[in-house]
């Protein structure tokens, strides 16, 4: 049985990483999923399954990588960066370090 057959392909994502995620992306991928780009950074193409596991398995990487498609999970990541940047803005009064 196909390992499409048991993990349907589901999201092609192409992303552009920092440099010093190489080695994380080919412990990962395999080294043919990206292609150095001429300013070092790294053209990444892969398929995945499920869309929640990839945006968390994608914000690990913090700023090192730019999603590019789909722009579907571009604005996505974008919307959920939005509101973590309203969450850490505001000063929460009610929370407690004791």
């Amino acid at each position: 049985m196909s390992h499409r057959k048991i993990f349907p392909v589901r999201i092609k994502v192409k992303a552009l990483f920092e440099p010093n995620c190489k080695w994380r992306l080919v412990e990962e991928f395999g080294e043919d999923s990206f292609c150095v780009q001429t300013d070092g950074r790294l053209l990444f193409h892969a398929d995945y399954t499920n869309k929640e596991n990839l945006i968390a398995w994608l914000m690990g990487f913090l700023d090192g990588v730019e999603i590019l498609e789909p722009v579907s999970l571009r604005e996505e990541i974008r919307e959920i960066l939005l509101k973590m940047q309203k969450k850490y803005r505001e000063v929460k009064n009610e929370i407690s370090m004791d």
